[in-house]
């Protein structure tokens, strides 16, 4: 009986012991695979993103001339369909929303999109903070039919480009009214802005850029570009990744395409280079998930938007 009971306590100890190098192994392989990941302390496919787009869009340019016009709307939903474009801003919103008589073309027009040619996503481009409020009180909040109304406010207002006549200081105060607006509407509005450049004045790349993330659901960044190009997006979104970071949080980027001739009008004319939007987009992503820049985790490119409706249709019809 002790021989047995010496046996047994002997295996155990064997297996006790084989049990702990095992273990001590594994934890030197996972240190050993930490030491050589590209991203230490993180998975390296958290920042590498998809190259089929989320996220697809476009400009109306001429929406006064087109409302109300079923040939012309509808030309343009189905032009939005074929590309399949799933979100929308428009234009001349100033000149349509002075006569509340235009509200019922644009309720119709907004449902007609979104029930019967797939477009999930209305914004409603604005310039100045207050117009925003008054995209609430005069259009939004009459419709009872939510279906009806926008659901993305889109800033658009070239602030570095503005000079003395409104820098960054003055532009943020647009930024805040649109925010607040969006998010006090009901059911809540996306909030967003198209960006060129951190300036006017300069020296402030980074408050800046955390200006506009703090504020913004997504943010669109321009590539006017004749081919899509990653590296000249590069600075502007490490900025916006850094900020994102600080604010713990991940922050949606859409990428800008110009359709017009003097930037990618040629990469995407049919009778050109005949490259898709997709295509574009696909080289966006594939020039980002090759890139090593700070921030990158905190960004996510999720599609792209087209400037705009009259240059894209033109060039792939």
């Amino acid at each position: 009986m002790r021989i047995l009971q010496k046996t047994i306590m002997k295996n155990f100890f064997l297996l006790l012991s084989g049990l702990i190098i095992i273990c001590i192994a594994l934890i030197n392989s996972c240190n050993k695979k930490n030491d050589i990941s590209p991203f230490p302390g993180s998975d390296p496919a958290a920042e590498r993103i998809s190259t089929s787009p989320s996220y697809r869009g476009l400009y109306v340019d001429n929406f006064d001339d087109m409302l109300g016009d079923t040939s012309k709307e509808n030309t343009l939903l189905r032009w939005c369909k074929k590309y399949k474009i799933k979100v929308i801003g428009l234009y001349d919103l100033n000149t349509i929303l002075q006569n509340s008589s235009n509200n019922t073309a644009l309720a119709k027009f907004i449902k007609k999109s979104k029930n019967s040619y797939g477009i999930k996503q209305v914004a409603a481009i604005r310039g100045l903070g207050i117009q925003f409020n008054q995209t609430l009180t005069i259009y939004n909040n009459t419709r009872t039919d939510t279906v009806e109304r926008f659901n993305v406010f889109n800033l658009e207002n070239e602030w570095w480009n503005n000079g003395t006549s409104c820098d960054f200081s003055c532009w943020t105060n647009y930024l805040k009214e649109m925010n607040t607006a969006a998010h006090a509407a009901v059911p809540p509005l996306l909030a967003e802005e198209y960006i060129g450049w951190f300036q006017n004045p300069t020296g402030q790349e980074q408050l800046q850029a955390d200006t506009l993330v703090y504020y913004s659901d997504r943010i669109l960044v321009h590539d006017y570009r004749i081919s899509p190009d990653f590296s000249y997006m590069q600075s502007r979104l490490g900025y916006l990744g850094k900020a994102a970071k600080a604010q713990g949080k991940i922050i949606n980027i859409i990428v800008i395409f110009s359709a017009e001739p003097g930037f990618m009008g040629n990469y995407f004319d049919v009778n050109g280079q005949d490259h898709s939007f997709d295509d574009a987009y696909a080289e966006i992503v594939s020039q980002h998930n090759a890139a090593t820049f700070n921030g990158k985790k905190n960004i996510k490119i999720v599609g792209y938007q087209v400037f705009d409706y009259s240059y894209a249709h033109a060039v792939r019809p």
